[in-house]
Formats: C-alpha cells, sequence, structure tokens
C-alpha cells in the first residue's frame, strides 16, 4: 500500500476547507487533512505531530500566509508548504517563491483543485526523496567511502570527496569521463559484466567484487567495489551507483597472515597452539611436522590435549613441570619420552609459552615440539664410550702402569750394581721410558675424547698466549691476530693449542713463525714451515702418525679428540705462507644471553 500523506490545511473559510479535502481525498491514493482555520492554532498542531506538507491560504486575519510561512520555517525548515490562495497578483506570487515556498496556486475551479492535489503529492515525494537520500548522505559522509555514479553511456556523472582522494584526481577530471581513467581494460570488462548481470532478471541486487584502481600517481590500489543500477522504470536504464572501500591494509594483513601461517605449516620443528579458554586447553591448531613427527593426522589432534601423547614411560616430573608452568603462565622446556600413532617411543623436547593478549590474559598457549630422539641415541652412545674410555683409563693407569714402575724400579737398581755401564739395560731404560710416554698419551686421549658438557666464554687470544708460554718454543715467534670468545672447556682448549703449536715447532724448526687467527665458523693455527705432505694427510690425525723420529705421534691425536669433544671439526691445509694450517671450524661464538 502507497504510505499515507499527513496534510495540513489552513484557511479561514471553511467551505474551502472542506471541498479541498473531498478533492485531496478523491485525488491522492492515501491521505489524512487536518483542517485549522487559524495559523495560530496551525503552528500549535505543528508541535504536536509531523505533516508531510502543509497548503495554506494567503490572506487570513492576524496573519497572512507568508508570516505563517516564516513562522513554520522558524521551527521546520524542510517541510513542504503551498501557498493556495484566492487574492493571487504577480507581486504575492514573486514574494512566495523568493521567499522559498515550494508551490504556489490560484484558488479556482475542479482543475486548479486536482493541480493543488498533483503538486502535493509530487512536493511530498521529492520531500521524501530528499530526506532519505539525505540519511544516506550522512551514513556515506560519515564512512568516508568513495562513492560515484556512472550514467547509461558510461560517463561518470558524480563521484565524492573520498572518491576524488583515493584516484588523486579533481572532481572535475573525473565527472564527465569514462571509467578507464581510474581502470585498466581487464578492470573495466570485468565491471560491465558485473554490472550485466545485476541487470539481468535472475541476478542480484548488488555486485560485490575486487578492483585494482589506478591512481593519478603511484602504484594500484586495491578495492572492494559494491555496485548496484541506479532505480529505473521499464526499459530505460540510466546507470549504476557504487561504493569503492580500500581494502590494501587488508590484502597486507591478509599476506602478513599467510606468510606467518605458511611459516608455521612448513616450520622444521612441531609446532601446536592450545585454547586454554576451552575445556582441558585442547589444541587448535598442530602443523605439518606435528602430523609427520607423531602420525596422528589433524582431525585426529585438534580439539584433544597433546598429553594424548604421554605413555607409561613418560616421566611424570617432566609432566608436572608443564604443568606447573601453565598454572603460573610462564614458558617451560622439557625432555619427554612420548608415543606416535603406531606405539613406537620417541624423544620430544617440548617447550611451552603463552600469548596474551592487551589486557596480559593468557589466550592462547604455543608448543614446539622437536624430535630429538637422535641426539638421546648419541648421548646414550656418548655415555657408554665414556664409561668405556674410563674403564679402559682405569686398566691402563693401574693395571699396566703398576707393572711398568715395578720394571722401571729394576731396571734401575740393575743398571745400579753395574755402575750404568750395561748398554741392554740402557736400552731396556728408554724402551721403558718410552712405554710410560704412551701410557700418559693414551690416559689424555682418553679424558679428553669425553664429551664437554659445560662450555664457558673463553678467549681464544688469552688462551693461545698461555699455551705459547707453557710450550718450549725455542727461536719460534706467535702472531695473535683474533679477538673471537667462544664456549669451550678451558682447560682442554688449552690443550690442543698446546699441542699445535709444539707440533709446528717441532716439524718446522727453528724460527719458523705460528698464527692464529680467525675463520667465519672457527680459527686457525698455522705456521711458515714445510706444510704437510699430501700423502699423509688423511692419517695425520690417527695416534702414532708423526714425522719426527721420537715423536709418539699423539699430539695430533689429542688435538683431534678435543675438537670432537666440543663438537668440532678439525682438518690440515696449506698455509698461507707455505707451511701447515690447521682449521678448527663448527665453532660457537659466545653469546651474551646465555
Amino acid at each position: 500500500m502507497p504510505e499515507q500523506i499527513d496534510v495540513l490545511h489552513v484557511d479561514d473559510d471553511p467551505s474551502v476547507l472542506d471541498l479541498t479535502s473531498a478533492y485531496l481525498d478523491r485525488e491522492l491514493a492515501s491521505v489524512a487533512v487536518t483542517s485549522v482555520t487559524d495559523p495560530t492554532e496551525a503552528l500549535d498542531r505543528l508541535s504536536e505531530g509531523a505533516f508531510d506538507c502543509v497548503v495554506s491560504d494567503y490572506d487570513m486575519p492576524g496573519m497572512d500566509g507568508l508570516a505563517f510561512f516564516d513562522a513554520l520555517r522558524e521551527r521546520d525548515r524542510r517541510v513542504p508548504f503551498v501557498l493556495y490562495t484566492g487574492k493571487g497578483s504577480e507581486e504575492i506570487a514573486s514574494q512566495a517563491l523568493n521567499a522559498g515556498v515550494t508551490g504556489y496556486f490560484q484558488k479556482g475551479g475542479p482543475e486548479q483543485l486536482r493541480r493543488l492535489a498533483n503538486r502535493v503529492d509530487q512536493a511530498v515525494e521529492e520531500h521524501r526523496t530528499r530526506a532519505v537520500a539525505d540519511r544516506y548522505s550522512t551514513v556515506i559522509d560519515a564512512l568516508g567511502y568513495p562513492v560515484y555514479v556512472v550514467d547509461e553511456t558510461g560517463v561518470f556523472t558524480f563521484v565524492n570527496e573520498p572518491f576524488a582522494a583515493l584516484t588523486g584526481y579533481d572532481r572535475e577530471e573525473i565527472i564527465g569521463s569514462t571509467p578507464d581513467l581510474i581502470k585498466d581494460s581487464e578492470a573495466v570488462e570485468e565491471a560491465e559484466r558485473r554490472l550485466g548481470n545485476v541487470l539481468s532478471s535472475a541476478g542480484p541486487d548488488v555486485e560485490h567484487f575486487g578492483v585494482d584502481i589506478v591512481p593519478k600517481e603511484g602504484e594500484p590500489i586495491p578495492c572492494r567495489d559494491h555496485m548496484a543500477a541506479l532505480p529505473y522504470e521499464g526499459d530505460c536504464f540510466e546507470g549504476s551507483v557504487g561504493i569503492l572501500r580500500d581494502v590494501s591494509d587488508e590484502h597486507e594483513r591478509r599476506e602478513e597472515l599467510e606468510t606467518k601461517t605458511r611459516a608455521l605449516d612448513e616450520a622444521p620443528v612441531g609446532i601446536t597452539i592450545t585454547d586454554p579458554d576451552l575445556p582441558d586447553n585442547p589444541m587448535v591448531y598442530v602443523n605439518d611436522r606435528f602430523v609427520e613427527m607423531t602420525g596422528y593426522g589433524r582431525d585426529e589432534a585438534v580439539g584433544v590435549n597433546c598429553r594424548f601423547l604421554q605413555g607409561d614411560d613418560t616421566d611424570e616430573e617432566s609432566v608436572a613441570r608443564l604443568r606447573r608452568a601453565i598454572d603460573a603462565g610462564e614458558p617451560e622446556t622439557v625432555e619427554l619420552l612420548n608415543y606416535r600413532k603406531d606405539g613406537t617411543e620417541f624423544w620430544n623436547r617440548v617447550s611451552i609459552a603463552p600469548i596474551r593478549d592487551d589486557n596480559g590474559r593468557v589466550t592462547e598457549w604455543v608448543g614446539f615440539q622437536e624430535d630429538i630422539t637422535a641426539f638421546k641415541e648419541r648421548e646414550a652412545a656418548l655415555k657408554r664410550q665414556n664409561e668405556r674410555l674410563d674403564s679402559f683409563a682405569g686398566i691402563v693407569s693401574h693395571d699396566l702402569r703398576n707393572p711398568l714402575n715395578v720394571a722401571q724400579g729394576r731396571v734401575d737398581l740393575a743398571a745400579a750394581e753395574r755402575d750404568g755401564e750395561d748398554e741392554h739395560l740402557a736400552a731396556t731404560a728408554d724402551a721403558l721410558d718410552r712405554i710410560e710416554t704412551i701410557v700418559d698419551h693414551t690416559l689424555t686421549l682418553a679424558r679428553e675424547g669425553e664429551s664437554v658438557g659445560d662450555p664457558e666464554a673463553v678467549s681464544l687470544a688469552a688462551v693461545a698466549a698461555d699455551s705459547w708460554d707453557t710450550v718450549d718454543t725455542g727461536t719460534a715467534a706467535i702472531q695473535i691476530e683474533t679477538d673471537r670468545e667462544v664456549r669451550a672447556d678451558p682447560d682442554r682448549l688449552r690443550n690442543l693449542f698446546e699441542n699445535l703449536i709444539r707440533n709446528a715447532v717441532e716439524h718446522a724448526g727453528d724460527g719458523v713463525t705460528i698464527r692464529v687467527g680467525d675463520l667465519s665458523d672457527g680459527f686457525y693455527v698455522e705456521d711458515d714451515g714445510r706444510g704437510v705432505p699430501e700423502e699423509i694427510r688423511d692419517d695425520l690425525f690417527e695416534p702414532g702418525e708423526s714425522g719426527v723420529d721420537g715423536n709418539t705421534g699423539f699430539g695430533l691425536a689429542i688435538v683431534h679428540e678435543i675438537a670432537t669433544a666440543h663438537g668440532w671439526d678439525v682438518s690440515v691445509t696449506d698455509a698461507t705462507a707455505g707451511g701447515a694450517r690447521f682449521e678448527i671450524r663448527g665453532v660457537t661464538r659466545r653469546v651474551d644471553t646465555v
């Protein structure tokens, strides 16, 4: 049904009021007329309720029609006002139109009354349309969205200031131009296709689609276009209207989120996220590595607590540490024996940390799960190796050294009885001394081969200088060109330098210069001597390999064991001056926060 029109008619002649009301009721689809003879009473009626249009006579006692109009405008500047008077003149008509009345009619017969009814209907429709447009305009202005209107020929007929600001063009440059001013050909074709969907009988009323706006200067701006057709009747299409929304920030956030999600999904460690607001703090996200590591699919893992990986041999104290950390809202790292879906065991280094909102409330927990099974197996193997080395060292130091000392003592006594002139006893004493040296070096190898458990920050320069002072270097010289600090066992690092310095002096001879310097991942010790022949380099670090007569060949083997115990690699190559260069790589620099 059409919306009712409420009309206030003011005239000092009741018969005119009755006749006008009858005609308005007949000519208009739905109307309610309030008839008043006194303009003052009419103003009171306007204060009591809203009217869609006011029709007023001009010549009335106490207040004429234009004075009534002025009083009305002080209260409501928008309601339509039609002056309908029997005292018509060009002067009154001019005054009325200059004052801003909506319409001016002289009283007359039926035809004039029909014209009045038509003007009231038209004025109310315009007023209501303007009110709706004002409301929409207020909303659009408040939102600040760019708005455009394109006519049926494909030309901009309206754009607002936010639209001009988005494109970088003045409104005068845009109005009258076609959309290819701010779009490439593909975007123009896409907009035309979308408009065709709107105009089709089965299409939507509004199309939403992405479009890149090409501004006057700068890079294309990703936007979201909300397009609709302008209201029209029949086949007479009058154009389209649209609202743009700049989604650059949304694109950036989406790309950032996609990058972070991809990083989580493809991380080399298992990553889980749990939601403490849900019952039992279940996992709400697991990445690919977690699935690969545990054998459980996402559909099996998401929605349950990660304790389902635990089993009979999982250490309860480590689990309790995790619980205490979660209760305290603090990060924690533990090593757990967990179980895969197929029941096989694996060692899992689990690190958890809280994620907090702006108010400091824990909203999620993130967990990092690293399969350290191979590390634990190596650790167990090293432990067994160290135990064997301890056992071996005990045998050497006790079961071998005791009879050796007895033999040395007996030879010494026998030599004393013969006044030291027995060449066979002298040769035997030398052999026993050599055996003692080998035993000492063997014990050193056993001790230095044990893995380093608690390294500390050590200055390479300081250790190299101390080592130089403890070795008989004769006329040799040293150049220390490093200020690096590394994490190492200082005693064993000193032993490494002593053996490398001793090796250089023994092989290169008097006057050798030894240099200690940095590598990108370690350090080197080199000399300017004869170098190491290519054919013996592969076996150089084996016990017993030496190119010097009377040398046990254990020095470089000890260097190798010390490096290996730290997790370093040692190799030999040619020095810059042609001598031997020993490079130790894989060295951990000192980290201040450790």
